[in-house]
Order: C-alpha cells, then structure tokens, then sequence
C-alpha cells in the first residue's frame, strides 16, 4: 500500500506527504514569533516593540512567491502559471493566509507567544466545522479523539486550564506589565485565528492545480492580503513606517523570517492542504504550539507550567496519532498481501472475512462517501 486514497475531487491524496508537509510547516510557523521579535526594533519612547508585524508577512508573501518563482522554471512548469484557471478559492485562500499572517506576527509583538499561537490556532477548528458543513467530510471517532487530545493540550499550554491552587478555567484578557498592549495583541490573535480557518477551508478547493503553481499563486494573492491588513494599521491603529525605524540587524533577522517562516512554512502548507483531510490537519497543525511554547520559555524567558508540559505532550500525542495508526494499518495491509495463494491469487478465506468485517465497521463508522466536486470552485 502506498498512503493514498482519493480526495473530496477524485484526486489521489498522499497521507505520508501530507503529514511531512503540515509538520515541516508547523515548524516554520512556530519561528515567527521570535523571528519576528527579532526583526522589529523598540521604541525607545516607550520600550515597546513596534507593531510591524503586517510589513514582515508582507515580506513573507513576496518572499515565498519570488522563490516559488524560481522553483517552478527549475522544474519546467512556467506555462501552467499562465495556463491554470484561477478561481474564487485559489485568490481566497491566497488572501485569507496573507490577513491571517500579518494579524499573527503584529500579535506576538504584542502578547506573548502561547497565547497568539493559541488565538491562531482556533482556525483548524474553524476549518474542520466549516469542511463538514459545505464539504460533508465525516470525523470518525478515531479523528475526533484525536482532535479533542489536541483541543484540551492547546488549552493547557496556554493557560486556559491551570492548576493555580485547584482547577481554574479561562483567559486572561486584563492588563500586563509586560505586555501593555495585550488586549490589543489578543484581538489581533483572534482575527488571525478567523482567516487561518477560512485559509485552511479555502485549500480544500481545486486540488487539481500542481503543488508548485498552487503555492506561486498563493504568495501573490497573501501579499495582497498582508497589504490590505498593512494599511488598515496604519490609517487607524499605528501610523509606524517600517522603512524608518528598521536597522540592519533587524533587517538581517527579517531575512531569515522570509525565507523560513514564508517560503518554507507556507509552501508546504499548500501541500499538506492538498493530501490531508481538514480534521487531519487540525491535529498534526498543533505542533505548532509545542515548539512555540518551547521557544517563548528559552528564548523569551516566558514561563512555561506544569499545566503547559503536560498540553504539549497531548498535543504530541494527538497529532502524530494519526500518522502512527497510518502507519500501522499500511505495514498490516503489506502483510496481508504475503498471504495470496500463489496458484489462485486470492486471499485465505478466513482473512477475506475479516477484511469484509472490517470494511462494514469503517463504514458504520464513516458513513458512504458523497464527494463534492471542488475541482471548479
């Protein structure tokens, strides 16, 4: 067996690429934070960072779409990008991710790490209800555990549950010393968290354009959005020129973000949302948080919980959950192929019984298949 089986279009979806692709780009998403931090020089009149978090997608999105460029007169396909039909999902999708990166990266100048990330990360469930309702995917209770070990670690590792003095619930939008524009932060975390579900929901469409096209087009149409969100800040939140605070070290860090948070993140997030199933990506995608939450208690001395240790290891635990079983089942299906009769070509009785078994459980269990044909939106 190979770890494929078809999309919601017909089209074939590789499990094992999905799952390498959504972890690579969980990975690079998790640096931006302190990447971004990094890039963003301080106001001496207030000590705080300035909120430039838009112009460093912004430079993401140009980024990954020069290198997407590149990539794709390497690998002989420059014609499809003129030749491919876009759509309203395609520019969508572009946009959407482009809004949602420029909120996200202002968000972890402006709160801490752990909680952007969190805010972010309610797009995945934002997309799992949106791909139910118009796409009719089913969640099959081996998926929905899975989520719901994700959902309760990303709860723990940002404080939503704590254990201060008994069981507490909740987040804390008040004032912080630290962080004197949290309320603010939060409310970009949160806008992020919007246009990465609809991001996410968006990818499910037209997965027959290659993953190289795909991406290009992606990055045009995100710096559109990075720009859009750009421009908002400036006319009604924080008049900031980037151009005129930014220093070469901060410059040379940006660099760095474009290359590993842009390129690299997001071109594989295309891919991953071309072979994975939304609940899929919803579980795997909250690595993320681990390595962010790493990364804010040693680079950024933010503290990290009793609460937080035991969230990251559900979050561990639920997205490669998923992937583990995967495995499994396709290590016993190449068992099972050792036990053809090699004069009749068929199976043992016995095990033909057993795979029709459990062909009726997954089918309780799932429902039948009615696909919707996404290949035109």
């Amino acid at each position: 067996m190979s770890g494929t089986q078809a999309s919601s279009s017909g089209t074939e979806m590789n499990k094992p690429l999905g799952f390498m692709s959504i972890l690579i780009s969980a990975t690079g998403m998790a640096l931006v934070g302190t990447l971004g931090r990094l890039a963003t020089p301080v106001n001496e009149a207030t000590g705080q960072k300035y909120i430039t978090g838009d112009f460093l997608a912004l430079g993401r999105m140009i980024t990954g779409a020069l290198g997407m460029f590149i990539i794709v007169l390497i690998v002989k396909k420059l014609r499809k990008i003129w030749e491919t039909r876009l759509s309203f999902a395609v520019v969508a999708g572009g946009v959407c991710i482009g809004a949602s990166l420029a909120f996200y990266v202002s968000s972890t100048l402006m709160t801490s790490i752990s909680n952007a990330v969190f805010l972010i990360y309610t797009g995945p469930l934002f997309s799992t209800i949106l791909a139910r309702i118009f796409l009719k995917e089913k969640i099959s209770v081996r998926n929905g555990i899975f989520l719901s070990l994700v959902f309760i670690g990303m709860l723990l590792t940002v404080g939503l549950i704590r254990f201060d003095g008994g069981l507490q619930f909740g987040i804390d939008f008040g004032a912080n010393p630290d962080f004197p524009n949290k309320v603010l932060g939060d409310a970009f975390g949160l806008a992020s968290g919007i246009f990465y579900g609809l991001a996410l929901f968006f990818y499910r469409f037209r997965p027959d354009i290659d993953s190289e096209i795909r991406s290009f087009w992606n990055f045009i149409f995100a710096s559109a959005g990075s720009l859009v969100v750009m421009i908002f800040r400036i006319t009604t939140i924080d008049s900031t020129n980037p151009l005129e605070v930014m220093t070469g070290k901060n410059w040379a860090w940006a660099m760095v973000m474009f290359i590993v948070c842009g390129l690299v993140a997001l071109g594989f997030l295309v891919v991953a949302g071309k072979h994975l199933r939304a609940v899929e990506l919803s579980t795997t995608a909250y690595f993320e948080c681990v390595v962010a939450l790493v990364l804010g208690a040693v680079v950024w001395h933010e503290s990290m919980t009793l609460a937080g240790a035991i969230g990251g290891l559900l979050i561990i635990v639920g997205g490669l959950g998923p992937m583990v079983i995967d495995g499994l089942k396709r290590r016993q299906n190449r068992g099972e192929t050792q036990t053809l009769d090699p004069e009749t070509g068929t199976k043992d009785k016995e095990i033909y019984a057993a795979d029709q078994l459990g062909s009726i459980k997954d089918f309780q269990e799932t429902g039948p298949s009615k696909p919707a044909d996404t290949s035109t939106i």
